[in-house]
């Protein structure tokens, strides 16, 4: 049995200590925890592999790192391969006082409490799923690795990056829960949104080329949106600035994945729209002034 482990943030820490602490609770149970992947190897590549034979997800989920795109991709891809999210994926929450705190996607998973009764539910589930070791085994077995957990969850709560939640009004949780139905189907699929007919060919490569261009802006919180527009032009768009090397980057990309295919492609990001949307006396300023020139007067 392989358990996946991930993490964002000020969670590596406990992520850490969490991956020793289940190779001494289970025997027959092999962790996968990112930090361990060789310098120089291909990372997202790696990623991926590792989830291909992966029977048990556990998201180590902060205040601070909750709206993380990559953690959120890392939910999505995890729900598919495991299956029943709600039983083989939970959700470790490692400084929040209450479920109610939680944003986005997380929600909709297997959410425990970082106190004793909560991990040792969410191991009793990964037994369930291979080991089969006694219950009384297990609990013993957590009991002494209860402390370095615990340790591992105090040096979160005192770092300096931690984070206060406001107090948040009713309009507040109502666009939270807006947010949680957008944010879950954003996790569950690689953003890839096309207003015109697609085959399931060309709609499987630009799946594969998003997942390709978010090692661009890894690291970042951004959401890319890629779409065809006609037989002749692709758009990708894109919710953080990018450099001109990011985008040659990202071309090359798009070239590598749909060959001779390819079409044009144009790469949309806030920059761009500023330059040539909606700044003023920007190409769209200056069609609506001939607009309104050319409109007649009325007598």
């Amino acid at each position: 049995m392989k358990v996946f482990i991930s993490w964002s943030k000020n969670s590596c820490d406990f992520a850490r200590v969490l991956n020793e602490a289940i190779g001494r609770l289970f025997d027959t149970v092999t962790t996968f925890y990112s930090p361990e992947i060789p310098a120089g190897e291909q990372w997202l590549a790696q990623i991926e592999e590792e989830l291909t034979d992966t029977d048990f997800g556990i998201i180590c989920v902060t205040k601070a790192n909750q709206q993380e795109q990559w953690l959120n991709y890392e939910a999505g891809a995890l729900s598919r391969q495991v299956g029943d999210r709600r039983k083989r994926l939970g959700v470790l929450l490692l400084d929040f006082d209450d479920t109610n705190e939680v944003v986005g996607p997380f929600k909709n998973f297997q959410m425990k409490m970082a106190d004793i009764e909560g991990f040792k539910s969410l191991m009793k589930s990964v037994n369930e799923y291979g080991p089969n070791i006694r219950q009384e085994t297990l609990d013993g077995r957590i009991d002494n690795e209860w402390d370095h957990l615990v340790a591992a969850l105090e040096r979160l709560k005192n770092a300096k990056s931690a984070v206060l939640l406001p107090e948040r009004s009713l309009s507040e949780k109502v666009d939270e829960l807006l947010r949680v139905v957008r944010d879950f189907d954003k996790a569950l699929t690689v953003p890839v949104i096309s207003p015109t007919p697609i085959s399931s060919e060309e709609r499987y490569k630009g799946q594969t080329f998003v997942t390709k261009a978010y090692r661009v802006v890894r690291g970042r919180s951004a959401v890319l949106d890629f779409r065809s527009v006609n037989e002749h032009l692709d758009v990708l768009d894109s919710s953080t600035p990018l450099s001109e090397l990011e985008k040659k980057a990202i071309q090359h990309y798009y070239g590598a994945e749909f060959g001779e295919s390819a079409k044009s492609l144009m790469i949309i990001d806030p920059a761009w729209k500023d330059q040539f949307i909606t700044s003023p006396g920007g190409p769209l300023d200056q069609q609506l002034q001939l607009s309104d020139d050319e409109t007649p007067a009325s007598d």
